[in-house]
C-alpha cells in the first residue's frame, strides 16, 4: 500500500513545477528587449575527462581495475539571459547507491532564476539548505520582493541488501518540496518558509524487511529568517522554525493527541497522530562594527526533537551563547579576535547527565602585505559532566574534561621581479592535548599530540621552473605509549617550449615509530602535461605509493596507478576595439 495523500499533494507539486517553467519562459520573453544591446550569443565553462588503472597487492583493493568519468560546467549566454548548467557521468554510478552522474541547469535573466536538474537552494539554515534535489526551482527577486520554490527527489530508493559485505544504508524515494515568501534584500529581510519532505514506500516491502531497519520518515518545517539593520554598523539576525516529524508507516488506527484531527481532515501537508514529534530551534544574534572593531553575541537553541529532512546534518538537544569582539591596527595589518561561549544539552531533562562546555579561543594575525605573515591562534574546550543525582548528593558520574589547542604559522617570502624569482619559507608548529580530570570512578587520562613543519619553495618564472622541500614531524602521546612520525615530501616541475609543456616529479617518505613496531610509507609520482592553444590539456600520471613493517618478513604492500586526463577551457571572444585592436 503507497503511503496516503497523493492526490492534493501531487496537486501543489504540479503548481509548483508549473510555476516554475513559467517564470522561466517569462524570462526568455524578454530577450527581445536587448536585440543589438549585447552581444547576441556567448559561452563560456569546459569540459573534461579521465581515464584511470590502478593495481595493487591489497586483499582488499581501494579502487576498481578500470575507471572513467566526463564532466562539464558551461554558462551560456543568450541576449542577457544567462543558462549556466553542469554535469558530472561516471562508470561511478554503479557502485553508488545514491546519485553520482549528476547534471543540472540554472538559468538566469534579471531578477529571474531557475534550476532544473540536480541543483541546491538556500531557503534557510533551519529549513533547507544544501540538500541536494533532482527537480525543478525558481528564485524571483523584483525589487524589494523575495520569492523561491522548489520540488523534486532529495533521495532515491536503496533495498538492503544482506547477499554483500558491503556496507549499504536502505533508503525510500524522498520528495520534498519548499516556498520562501518575504520582503527586503539579502543584508536586510523578512521571510518565511515553509519545508515539506516525506518518503515514499510500500506498507508490504517495509513489512517483509526490504528496507532493513529503517523506517519512513515525513517532515514538515515552517521558519522565518530576518535580517534587519537597526543602525549604521549594527545588525541583528534571526532564523527560527519549528518542526513536525513522524517516523514509521501510518498505523491502522490512530490514537492519542492529535487522532481527531487528523482522522477528520486528512491534511495533504502533514499527518498529525501518536508518531507526532514536535521540536523548535531558534539562531539569533546582534553585531556592532565600527571603524574595525566588531563585536557580536549569538545564541542557539535546538529542541532534541527538531528534526528537518532539508538539512543532511547538524547538532540538536543543545544551547548556546557566544560573544566574540575582534578589531585591527596599523591599517588593518595586525587582526585580533577573541571569543567566548558556554553550551549545554540535556534541554529535555531526559538524560541522567548533563554536559555543561566552556569554550574560548583567541588568534592574533600580523600580514605586512607582502614579504611576511604570521598567524597564532589558541582554543580551550571544557566540559563538566555532572550526573543528576547531584542534588541528592550522589556522586555516581562527575567529570571534568579539558580540550586545548595551539598552532603558530609563519611565511616569509622574499620576490626578484626583474628576474621572476621567487623564494618562500614557511613554518607551522602545532599542540593538541586533552584531558581528564581525576575522580573516584575515573582515572586521570591525558593525551597530547605536537605537530611541526618548515618549507621551502623557489620559483623561476623565466625558466619555468619549481623546487620545492617540506620536512614534518609528529608526536602522539597516550599514557605510556607514544607514536612518532617525520619524514620529508619534495616535489619538483619544469616546463618546455615558453611552458605548453610540463614535466613533474614528487617523492615522500616517512617513518613511523610505536611500541608495536615501526613501519615505512612511501609515495612517488610524475606526469606530464600539456597545453594546446590555451584551450586543450593533456594530462598523464603515474603513482605509486607502499607501506613496510620492518618486523614483519614480507616486503609490504603497494598500490599503482595511471591517470590519462583531458581538459577543455571556453571563454568568449574578446571585441575588437573601432581601431582595430
Amino acid at each position: 500500500m503507497e503511503a496516503p495523500r497523493p492526490s492534493r499533494s501531487s496537486v501543489v507539486r504540479k503548481a509548483l513545477v508549473f510555476g516554475a517553467l513559467l517564470a522561466v519562459g517569462a524570462g526568455n520573453a524578454q530577450d527581445l528587449e536587448q536585440i543589438g544591446k549585447k552581444d547576441p550569443f556567448t559561452i563560456r565553462g569546459g569540459f573534461g575527462g579521465s581515464l584511470t588503472a590502478y593495481g595493487t597487492d591489497l586483499t582488499d583493493p581501494r579502487q576498481v581495475p578500470f575507471t572513467w568519468s566526463i564532466n562539464g560546467r558551461m554558462e551560456i549566454g543568450i541576449y542577457g539571459l544567462q543558462l549556466p548548467f553542469s554535469f558530472v557521468i561516471s562508470e561511478k554510478e554503479r557502485d553508488f547507491r545514491q546519485p553520482f552522474n549528476q547534471y543540472g541547469i540554472s538559468p538566469r535573466y534579471k531578477w529571474v532564476k531557475a534550476h532544473l536538474g540536480h541543483r541546491t537552494m538556500h531557503f534557510s539554515e533551519l529549513t533547507m539548505s544544501g540538500q541536494r534535489f533532482f527537480g525543478a526551482g525558481i528564485e524571483l527577486d523584483p525589487g524589494k520582493f523575495r520569492f523561491a520554490a522548489m520540488y523534486g527527489k532529495l533521495r532515491r530508493e536503496v533495498f538492503a541488501d544482506t547477499n554483500t559485505t558491503a556496507v549499504v544504508e536502505p533508503a525510500y524515494d524522498r520528495d520534498g518540496w519548499a516556498v520562501r515568501l518575504g520582503v527586503g534584500k539579502q543584508s536586510s529581510h523578512v521571510d518565511l518558509i515553509l519545508f515539506r519532505a516525506a518518503d515514499r514506500y510500500d506498507s508490504a516491502q517495509v513489512n517483509a524487511g526490504k528496507y532493513g531497519a529503517v523506517q519512513p520518515e515525513e517532515n514538515i518545517v515552517l521558519g522565518t529568517d530576518v535580517a534587519i539593520q537597526l543602525a549604521k554598523g549594527l545588525q541583528f539576525e534571526l532564523d527560527a522554525a519549528a518542526s513536525l516529524n513522524n517516523v514509521g508507516t501510518v498505523p491502522q488506527a490512530r490514537e492519542g493527541e492529535g487522532s481527531e484531527l487528523s482522522n477528520d481532515f486528512d491534511s495533504p501537508l502533514f499527518n498529525v497522530d501518536q508518531r507526532s514529534r514536535r521540536g523548535t530551534a531558534v539562531r539569533t544574534g546582534l553585531s556592532y562594527n565600527i571603524k574595525g572593531v566588531t563585536i557580536s553575541g549569538k545564541y542557539d537553541r535546538i529542541d532534541p526533537l527538531f528534526r528537518t529532512l532539508g538539512n543532511y546534518y547538524f547538532l540538536t538537544d543543545i544551547e548556546n551563547y557566544r560573544g566574540s569582539i575582534a578589531w585591527g591596527m596599523f591599517k588593518q595589518k595586525l587582526r585580533t579576535s577573541v571569543s567566548l561561549g558556554v553550551q549545554t544539552n540535556d534541554l529535555a531533562q531526559a538524560y541522567a547527565v548533563r554536559t555543561k562546555r566552556t569554550i574560548g579561543s583567541a588568534s592574533v594575525g600580523y600580514n605586512s602585505g607582502n614579504a611576511y605573515s604570521l598567524n597564532l591562534s589558541y582554543s580551550n574546550f571544557e566540559a563538566d559532566l555532572r550526573s543528576t543525582y547531584d542534588a541528592a548528593g550522589s556522586d555516581t558520574l562527575r567529570l571534568r574534561q579539558v580540550a586545548q589547542s595551539a598552532s603558530l604559522t609563519q611565511n616569509l617570502r622574499f620576490r626578484n621581479k626583474e628576474q621572476e624569482r621567487t623564494r618562500s619559507f614557511d613554518l607551522n608548529i602545532s599542540y593538541q592535548s586533552f584531558y581528564t580530570e581525576a575522580t573516584e570512578t575515573q582515572p586521570e587520562q591525558r593525551t597530547g599530540s605536537y605537530t611541526g613543519s618548515i618549507g621551502y619553495r623557489i620559483q623561476l618564472g623565466k625558466r619555468h621552473f619549481s623546487w620545492g622541500l617540506r620536512i614534518t614531524g609528529s608526536l602522539f602521546g597516550l599514557a605510556d605509549d607514544q607514536r612518532l612520525k617525520y619524514g620529508f615530501s619534495t616535489n619538483v616541475r619544469k616546463g618546455f617550449f615558453g611552458d605548453k609543456l610540463g614535466t613533474n616529479a614528487r617523492f615522500s617518505f616517512y617513518r613511523n615509530q610505536s611500541s608495536a613496531g615501526d613501519s615505512y610509507s612511501l609515495v612517488a609520482g610524475g606526469g606530464l602535461d600539456l597545453r594546446v592553444r590555451r584551450v586543450h590539456r593533456f594530462g598523464l600520471g603515474l603513482n605509486y605509493n607502499s607501506r613496510s613493517i620492518t618486523s614483519a618478513d614480507d616486503l609490504g604492500q603497494y598500490q599503482v596507478s595511471a591517470q590519462l586526463t583531458y581538459g577543455m577551457t571556453i571563454e568568449p571572444r574578446k571585441k575588437k576595439s573601432p581601431n582595430g585592436k
